[in-house]
């Protein structure tokens, strides 16, 4: 299995991030030759004007390991659903990601 390590790598294997604002997550669809089907997503929830809560994150057990993981959590924090937010995490995988990478939070508390 590939181990991807930036959104370029993965979109040549057919794996693209996107933000679904009406559904309240950001999604990795696998595309291939049966079409194009959601192998995972990190889902938020807004918590008034100035909060954004990664709730739940999840991605394909087969994939596990590959990096997508992390292109997903990277992505979901850094993405436009957090603008000006402050972000927090009650989603373990996110939370370990922010802890791993604690400039991020930072950024977002400097908005």
């Amino acid at each position: 299995m590939a181990r991807y390590l930036n959104e370029a790598g993965a979109a040549a294997d057919g794996f693209t991030i996107s933000h679904e604002p009406d559904r309240s997550r950001y999604v990795i669809t696998a595309s291939g030759a049966d079409g194009s089907r959601i192998v995972g997503e990190a889902h938020y929830s807004l918590r008034g004007e100035d909060v954004i809560d990664f709730d739940h994150t999840v991605v394909e057990p087969a994939l596990r390991g590959t990096g997508l993981s992390g292109l997903l959590a990277q992505r979901a924090v850094t993405g436009e659903a957090v603008g000006e937010r402050r972000i927090v995490a009650s989603c373990w995988f996110i939370d370990g990601y922010l802890q791993r990478h604690p400039e991020l939070i930072e950024a977002s508390e400097e908005s």
